[in-house]
């Protein structure tokens, strides 16, 4: 009898034994057929910290719609951009929170909209330091830091520079084109500052943008990337389009916010449905955002600026206004006894001007990049103008094929950008034509400008 009920005492737990290992094989399987899923639709392994990377980027995101944005390949662009009175935009100051990547950083700069620099882009003539602005668009904001060792290696053989600290200061901006290097370099003289050098390193954004993002909104070649949004008045139904760009936005932080607390962090079957969820959501955002910047019909002179006779023959038109830039920043500084240098840059859709392995061009160059025409067909106009600006006296160099003879990878994305390597290489290259320049041999003047009345 004792024996009965000890035996039927222990069945219910056994059950409970029972369901429990069920329970968990079920769970087991589940997040191993969760992590195929998820390796088959990212393409590769997915870890739980990949996925908490991932959660922590939408959940940080960008609130509401990028009203800066333009389109590249079909879709926004958000550009962290602020309207300028003087240059179409700069950086937004806000992007440079404090945090490890940002200590340093000089304060003025920053909130100039030229935040890459730890050294304050105004400031005046030191005998010690020689301070070298470098003008142009990402390109050549990123060369004057991953490229600085060795242009400044080069830059220290001239002259003017030897026994010198050089100081490189960026005062480009992703999406620059001309005039804006012109104006800034107006603007930021205005201000105070002072140069023993410029740099201009550009090109590609100037054909590349015009026909990529300004035409198909409408808006002048030569207006600033992002002007149509920028300047564009708040009719009632963007008004409209943005609120639910804001309210999706706001869904896609909940629902990555909602995933990222345990245990749901712990599960790649969560992982996985977070995933999916959040590329829906990601996708009504994108579409939502495409009819905020629907360019609507007729014309606004505010946000696509003037129909001029220019857009005839985009490609000529815009390298005029390059050439003409580039004529007046030389003049500028001649004016103020500061050595001009322009450069070309390298792309890899100049064709011929890099060897490319397999797995260089399978990042590196798609065929329907909304740059590759425009360089394919303008940069020979480019190299014809830039020969004209050096009989006129400009120090204009072409180092669209500087990369002719490396077959490592330099370029890291289908646009224009380089890696480490890439930077090094186009650093060298151009503190080398520069150290040989005759405006460099001479010593340099350090009289103090004649203060305003």
């Amino acid at each position: 009898m004792g024996a009965n009920r000890y035996t039927s005492a222990r069945a219910p737990r056994a059950r409970w034994v029972l369901v429990l290992a069920t329970l968990l094989v079920v769970a087991g399987a589940l997040e191993v057929f969760s992590s195929a899923g998820l390796a088959l639709s990212e393409g590769r392994w997915i870890g739980l910290s990949d996925l908490a990377a991932a959660r922590e980027r939408s959940a940080g995101g960008e609130r509401g719609v990028a009203l800066g944005a333009d389109t590249q390949g079909g879709r926004p662009v958000r550009d962290g951009r602020l309207l300028h009175p003087y240059l179409g935009y700069v950086m937004d100051p806000r992007l440079a929170a404090p945090g490890a990547s940002q200590r340093g950083l000089d304060p003025l700069s920053v909130e100039l909209g030229f935040p890459r620099n730890r050294e304050a882009v105004v400031q005046p003539p030191d005998p010690r330091r020689a301070l070298v602005g470098v003008f142009g668009g990402s390109v050549a904001d990123v060369l004057s830091a991953a490229g600085a060792e060795a242009l400044r290696e080069a830059l220290a053989e001239a002259p003017r520079f030897r026994g010198r600290e050089i100081v490189l200061l960026s005062l480009a901006a992703p999406g620059y084109k001309q005039p804006q290097p012109l104006m800034t370099l107006n603007y930021l003289l205005v201000l105070g500052a002072h140069f023993d050098a410029v740099i201009n390193l550009d090109g590609v954004n100037d054909l590349a943008l015009p026909d990529s993002e300004l035409l198909p909104l409408g808006v002048a070649s030569f207006y600033p990337r992002g002007w149509y949004t920028r300047a564009a008045d708040l009719a009632p139904e963007l008004r409209l389009a943005v609120a639910r760009v804001a309210a999706l936005e706001d869904l896609r932080r909940r629902n990555a916010a909602f995933f990222s607390h345990p245990p749901l962090r712990w599960s790649r079957t969560a992982g996985l449905l977070w995933s999916l969820s959040d590329r829906q959501i990601a996708s009504r955002v994108a579409a939502a955002e495409g009819a905020a910047l629907a360019r609507p019909p007729g014309h606004n002179p505010q946000a696509q600026g003037p129909r001029l006779p220019l857009e005839a023959d985009v490609h000529e038109s815009v390298v005029a206004i390059w050439q003409r830039s580039s004529l007046q920043m030389a003049r500028l500084c001649a004016s103020l006894g500061i050595p001009y240098f322009h450069f070309l840059q390298p792309n890899q859709y100049v064709p011929g001007s890099k060897p490319m392995g397999e797995a260089e061009r399978e990042v590196a160059f798609r065929t329907e990049s909304p740059v590759r025409l425009p360089i394919e067909q303008g940069y020979a106009r480019l190299r014809a103008a830039g020969a004209e600006l050096s009989a006129r006296g400009v120090a204009f160099r072409d180092l669209s094929e500087v990369f002719r003879d490396v077959r490592e990878p330099v370029y890291l994305d289908d646009c224009c950008h380089l890696n480490g390597l890439g930077n090094q290489l186009l650093g060298a290259a151009v503190g080398r034509e520069m150290a040989r320049a005759p405006s460099l041999a001479a010593p340099p003047s350090f009289a103090a400008p004649t203060p305003a009345r």
